[in-house]
């Protein structure tokens, strides 16, 4: 049986009257809590037993039923969403990265973050970014900075060119020392903030996971280091995948039937087939469509982003033209 599922995607949601952290990208408090109402009036926000129910039992979902997930482990999940949630009665799906937990470290992805939160444009930090390139290329054996701006100077559904060159190249696109020697740099450059000091602040602990799945909330992985899988090999993707399963026993999360939700949306066949044999049930993408459970492979299922969704109550739902979405990975 086939059967429509909305899942919405959320990363960073800001406090009330204010924006935590600066510039970075975000639902506003008065947003979320205006997306809520629209989605409680047109939608049944489904929790974890209700999905389970569905998906390995073939249990009829509600008429136009909806999970809400947040990605990331950021500390305002715990003392924003979370208590929105609560208020409503409704119930979340939360996806944190383990290390930040494990280490109280900054994950590249939120240092590259961090560092285009600031004063200075997107174009001038590329352009330096690709002198460190062109200066770093003997050190660490590195194509030219025109090689890497062509591959991945592309614009996205939701930024320029220059940004997803900044975003792709520090993700992915460099090797690995060359990689994380200029993610460092570029956080010192552009942040300049004390790593462990802001990593206590921006992530979620263990004690908050813990409040939040004794609360009914449901929490699954987001891997352990939020890398792109489908770039690694099947030994680092196993340690990937056990260590975030390592935090999801600590906190008294599932590691039987549990969700997983790949970090930038990458995945690859051998990923998928380790999944399965560490009894992953379901896993959450960043392809934009609303999912057909009882058609859609359970391990690939797609969300709608929260900017596909109204902010306010007093809109139909209408249909996501997905002819129109140039789809690229969240981060």
């Amino acid at each position: 049986m086939r059967q429509p599922l909305t899942i919405v995607m959320y990363h960073y949601v800001h406090e009330r009257g204010r924006r935590n952290f600066g510039r970075l990208v975000g639902r506003s408090f008065e947003e979320f809590q205006g997306q809520l109402d629209h989605i409680q009036r047109h939608y049944t926000v489904i929790d974890a037993d209700r999905f389970f129910d569905a998906l390995k039992r073939g249990r009829p979902l509600p008429a136009n039923a909806c999970m809400l997930t947040f990605d990331d482990g950021y500390r305002i999940h715990h003392s924003v969403v979370f208590k929105a949630l609560r208020e409503r009665g409704l119930r979340g799906f939360f996806f944190p990265p383990a290390r930040p937990v494990a280490e109280r470290i900054m994950l590249d992805v939120h240092k590259i973050h961090f560092a285009l939160a600031t004063d200075v444009s997107h174009a001038e930090i590329a352009r330096r970014l690709r002198d460190w390139i062109d200066g770093s290329a003997m050190t660490f054996g590195l194509e030219s900075s025109a090689h890497y701006w062509r591959t991945y100077a592309k614009p996205s559904r939701f930024d320029p060119a220059e940004t997803i060159f900044i975003k792709r190249v520090l993700q992915k696109g460099l090797p690995e020392a060359a990689r994380a020697a200029a993610v460092d740099w570029l956080f010192r450059r552009f942040a300049d903030r004390d790593e462990a000091t802001l990593s206590a602040s921006f992530y979620m602990q263990e004690n908050e996971l813990k409040e939040m799945v004794r609360a009914g909330m449901y929490v699954g992985s987001h891997g352990y280091a939020h890398r792109w899988l489908d770039t690694m090999n099947e030994a680092d993707q196993s340690r990937d995948i056990d260590l975030s399963l390592s935090l999801l026993s600590s906190i008294g999360a599932p590691t039987a039937d549990w969700i997983m939700c790949y970090p930038y949306g990458g995945q690859n066949s051998g990923l998928i087939d380790l999944l399965r044999r560490r009894r992953c049930i379901a896993g959450v993408t960043t392809r934009i469509a609303v999912a057909a459970v009882g058609a859609d492979d359970p391990l690939l299922l797609p969300r709608l982003d929260t900017n596909d969704l109204p902010l306010a109550v007093g809109y139909e739902p209408a249909e996501v033209d997905l002819r129109s979405i140039s789809v690229a990975a969240a981060g």
